[in-house]
């Protein structure tokens, strides 16, 4: 009777972990596992058959080589007639060596950099796989895995077993669609069930990777690759269910939607606050190997150490990308990078490992703080710390937070000679301060709400933190937890009706005029709805806690717009084409002359007039059939913006991946002006406006007109 009453236990508890359903309202709760979370740093390998040519133009991706030869690239077909002749992509996988791979170096000296996970690719949208996949042979109809061409040997696995002798979690990429695989150009639903599914089970089942990193999947849903039920699987019954990190590339449209982690790329400036993001980056311009990068298109050790601080500041991880050659070997360039990197990881790790975002990431100094790259260089970060341009602010120092020691850290990207003031900062009375690449106790004082703190003259045989130095401030840094605060428009409604859910004790304050709330402002008690327009500033308090950071919420109180009169119309918009080299926002598009000028029937992502680096303009007139307050729904992948009468409806703008942004106006029935401008940077590419009266009624627009 004991046994069966504890195999009744046990069943009943796996009855209970095992609760995920194939929707993304049960998939979003699994929360990502904590030691990906405290760990912050780990380092992505591309290496496949693209590494044999190794060859892209600055700025794009070596990986791509394949798709760049096929769609006519001409610097790639210029250097592959040169290089290969006649040779086909699929016969340079005899020329994939990795004849000098030696996994336990490489293990080496990733763990020496500080990473603690590594991330490589398993096959990437060639459909190559770099372990003995069945399918990948059966559905090409040739050798294509590493096992039986090539290397001959299994590069994934060898690297797991490698890395499972380090301190480094072990991770894989894998490319859910391939570019010309046969069976996914003739069947999609085929390739998922009978190539896609399988090869990943076999990955899961087989190598029990900590990380599974998703990508290749903007050209199908969610429902053909059947994401919904990989992950429940994934999450239920597979033997990696407690432990592994997955991500948000699941389907179009998903992407910063859904999915355990969101996937920043070459984006510095992306945030997600309110869901855990890792941002990804190649050394240089591209994630697998390029010939044709020149050392100074590499980022320096100190640029990298300080996009990690940025990172890890704002509740992110960085996962930096290495690319091995054909032979199997780490760029020696590259090699030194990690190094560097570990050298300061090794004195300041703890300002690092198992922290999150604190109350604010960063303090600025004094000066402009709107800075943009004016190219696609990784000298952003020099820009913003340590480089300014005339007039632009810098991140002064960066703030970290260990919750489990109340530890708080601040991380300065240069010496600031003899004393660093730290803003809007009260702490207790007889606080240690110390620095903690010394140890050594600092000095300070509390004056006018701010902590100054004295510095110790530097000496370099002493002080070895090349890139950044850390003050320590001991169990100092717990703070109130920011409220929820909720915007919503009941039916109909002009005013919006404002919740906010706060933590037992915290009391949530906020102004409506400008000005920061204190413990003395108005105290939320239950929902409202403003008067006017403003920006309503929210800030939490608790006994005990220091203020939370201050939220500010924009509220929007309606006004009707009136129609204009159109006497003389004619369908299509106004539209204009650009050719623009490294866009990072819209307003580029200012100073840009139009390759090309012309009436559009609609807006439409295919007129653009080349694949990258573009961007277009449309000017025109719709029509509403009554009056009504508006939804606008604007997804682009890069930026775009939305007007309606001249104001500004939508912002969707900067570089980023497929995203939908909304914006509401009232319009009475007849015409209104519209612009849109969208750019195109590198990279995934697309453009689509809704409308709708009703909340998440999204239909096309019927009709445009210009004057």
């Amino acid at each position: 009777m004991r046994k069966i009453f504890i195999a009744l236990l046990f069943f009943a508890a796996r009855a209970v972990a095992q609760n995920y359903q194939p929707t993304w309202q049960s998939l979003d709760t699994r929360p990502v596992p904590q030691w990906y979370r405290d760990v912050k740093f780990g380092i992505f390998i591309h290496w496949g058959v693209y590494s044999v040519p190794a060859f892209c133009s600055k700025g794009n991706y070596a990986e791509w080589y394949q798709h760049a030869l096929n769609s006519g690239d001409s610097a790639t077909v210029a250097f592959n007639k040169k290089k290969y002749s006649s040779t086909s992509y699929y016969q340079l996988a005899d020329q994939f060596k990795a004849e000098l791979y030696k996994p336990d170096e490489w293990a080496k000296v990733i763990e020496a950099s500080g990473a603690r996970y590594v991330v490589l690719t398993s096959k990437h949208h060639d459909g190559f796989a770099n372990w003995p996949s069945k399918e990948a042979s059966r559905d090409w109809g040739f050798a294509w895995n590493a096992a039986e061409t090539g290397p001959h040997r299994d590069l994934l696995g060898d690297l797991f077993t490698a890395i499972r002798k380090t301190s480094v979690h072990a991770g894989m990429y894998y490319s859910l669609y391939e570019w010309y695989n046969p069976l996914w150009l003739k069947d999609k639903p085929r390739y998922v069930e009978e190539h896609a599914w399988p090869q990943m089970k076999e990955l899961i089942n087989t190598y029990k990777p900590d990380v599974f990193w998703t990508d290749g999947d903007w050209d199908a849903s969610e429902e053909t690759w059947k994401s919904k039920e990989f992950l429940a699987w994934l999450y239920n019954e597979s033997p990696v269910k407690d432990n592994v990190v997955t991500y948000d590339r699941w389907g179009s449209g998903v992407r910063f939607h859904h999915g355990g982690v969101y996937t920043p790329e070459y984006q510095p400036d992306l945030d997600f606050e309110d869901h855990y993001w890792e941002e990804s980056r190649g050394m240089g311009f591209s994630y697998g190997y390029n010939r044709e990068e020149d050392a100074w298109d590499y980022n320096s050790a100190q640029v990298l150490v300080l996009s990690l601080i940025d990172k890890v500041s704002r509740g992110g991880n960085f996962l930096l990308d290495i690319g091995p050659d054909a032979h199997g070997k780490i760029p020696p360039i590259m090699q030194e990078r990690l190094l560097q990197i570990g050298d300061w990881m090794k004195i300041n790790n703890e300002a690092i490992y198992n922290t999150q975002r604190w109350r604010t990431p960063f303090q600025w100094s004094e000066g402009k703080t709107n800075y943009r790259a004016k190219d696609g260089g990784g000298d952003i970060m020099l820009k913003l710390t340590v480089d300014p341009d005339p007039g632009y602010a810098v991140k002064e120092c960066f703030f970290t937070y260990n919750p489990s020691s109340n530890n708080l850290y601040a991380l300065l990207p240069k010496w600031p000679g003899k004393k660093f003031t730290i803003k809007n900062l009260l702490i207790n009375a007889g606080t240690k301060i110390e620095l903690l690449e010394t140890h050594e106790t600092l000095l300070w004082q509390q004056e006018n709400g701010n902590v100054i703190i004295d510095l110790p003259r530097f000496a370099p045989d002493k002080i070895k933190s090349q890139y950044a130095f850390v003050i320590k401030m001991y169990n100092t840094g717990a703070f109130a937890a920011r409220p929820k605060v909720q915007v919503e428009y009941p039916d109909k409604a002009f005013k919006p009706v404002v919740t906010m859910n706060t933590e037992a004790g915290v009391d949530a304050r906020y102004t409506l005029d400008g000005s920061m709330p204190t413990e003395n402002s108005t105290l939320y008690a239950k929902p409202f709805s403003p008067d006017k327009s403003a920006t309503m500033l929210v800030r939490s308090f608790k006994k005990g806690l220091l203020p939370g950071n201050i939220v500010s919420v924009p509220l929007h109180v309606f006004e009707w717009h009136k129609s204009i009169k159109a006497v003389q119309v004619h369908t299509g918009l106004e539209a204009s084409a650009y050719k623009i080299d490294n866009p990072s926002s819209v307003e580029d598009l200012n100073q840009a002359t139009a390759a090309k000028n012309f009436i559009a029937p609609n807006i439409s992502i295919n007129d653009t007039i080349r694949r990258e680096n573009t961007g277009l303009i449309y000017e025109g007139l719709i029509k509403v059939p009554a009056d009504a307050v508006y939804h606008f729904y604007l997804s682009s992948d890069d930026g775009s913006r939305l007007w309606i009468d001249d104001d500004l409806v939508v912002d969707n703008d900067g570089l980023h991946g497929d995203d939908e942004q909304t914006g509401s106006v009232a319009l009475k029935s007849g015409f209104h002006k519209i612009k849109l401008s969208y750019i195109q940077a590198t990279g995934g590419a697309g453009l689509q406006l809704l409308f709708g009266i009703k909340e998440d009624e999204k239909k096309a627009i019927p009709a445009f007109y210009h004057k």
